[in-house]
């Protein structure tokens, strides 16, 4: 069983950010697409690319899935025809076609700092639909990155550990 809410432990985004060899994937406004995709490719771990500007700080984001569409959408746009289904998707559509640089089809930066508590993390990635953020400095310079996996593992180790404590009596005390 896990621990109520009100009594779990806050654990900082400091704590788990580099539980697994994931790092940040950074790239600048101006980099041309093709190039970051053979770059991410290189680094699959890393499943959001980090945008900064010319003194390196973190200005947007780019989920994989993005960079991957806005590539495709050049060379075989009719695999993303099908998946158009309202007028937002049109405009995507037409915007990846003609999209040359990172900066054209970043999205707003989703960051953390390393004193943010983890569920505040996880809850930017759920409400953004990405994979990861970035973690940052006071000047907003990326300083690491945080990966959806690396909560997951977080969260295993929480649970192995409760389960260890059950069966060996060291855990909380628990009423009767």
């Amino acid at each position: 069983m896990s621990t109520p809410d009100a009594a779990r432990e806050v654990v900082l985004v400091e704590a788990c950010a580099n539980r697994l060899p994931i790092g940040p994937l950074i790239a600048h406004e101006g980099d041309d697409l093709l190039g970051v995709v053979r770059h991410a490719a290189s680094r699959p771990q890393t499943r959001v690319v980090g945008v900064v500007d010319a003194e390196d700080r973190l200005v947007g984001i780019v989920p994989l899935l993005r960079l991957a569409e806005a590539v495709i959408a050049r060379v075989a746009p009719e695999w993303l025809l099908a998946a158009i289904i309202d007028l937002e998707d049109v405009a995507r559509f037409g915007h990846e076609v003609e999209a040359r640089t990172v900066g054209d089809v970043m999205q707003e930066p989703a960051f953390v700092t390393p004193t943010t508590p983890v569920d505040v993390a996880y809850r930017l990635m759920r409400q953004r639909q990405i994979s990861g953020v970035y973690v940052v400095d006071d000047d907003r310079r990326p300083i690491g990155y945080l990966d959806l996996l690396e909560l997951a593992v977080l969260d295993i180790d929480t649970i192995e550990r409760e389960a260890t404590d059950s069966e060996t009596g060291t855990g909380p005390e628990r009423p009767a």
